[in-house]
């Protein structure tokens, strides 16, 4: 769902499944961030992707700097690639879908490989429920 902020000023939000991206343009374009090395632990935006060999060979073929980088933990392995935006800001592609989804709520969550949905209230189990079913049919 896209929501845009018009005449406002306020960017467009992108927003589903408890999950939003709010986009902003700057006021002052000759002041932004200036592109630095990559460093994987430096700020930045992660995006899950399908396929990391189709986003390197994009890479490679646009001529954008990248590094690859593989994190460990609990045997749980998770490729990434790290690069700038056009405007300097650090982007990460990576695997993120071999992690596990964990509830903070502690109840048991739903997941798929590209869509994970959030736990709602008990009183609103209904929308609940057919959140749950429209999850389970774009999972098929």
């Amino acid at each position: 769902m896209a929501h845009g902020g018009g005449s406002l000023g306020l960017g467009d939000r992108l927003f589903n499944y408890g999950i939003g991206i709010h986009l902003l343009q700057s006021e002052d374009p000759e002041n932004m961030p200036k592109k630095r090395e990559i460093n994987p632990k430096d700020n930045h935006i992660s995006f899950q992707c399908e396929s990391l060999a189709a986003v390197e060979k994009q890479l490679k073929e646009m001529g954008i700097t990248y590094i690859q980088s593989v994190v460990e933990e609990g045997g749980i392995y998770v490729d990434q690639l790290f690069f700038h935006d056009p405007d300097g800001f650090m982007i990460e592609i990576c695997n993120c879908d071999n992690l596990p989804v964990i509830s903070l709520s502690g109840e048991p969550i739903m997941a798929c490989k590209r869509v994970s949905l959030i736990p709602q209230p008990q009183q609103q189990q209904p929308q609940q429920q057919q959140q749950q079913q429209q999850h389970q049919e774009s999972c098929a």
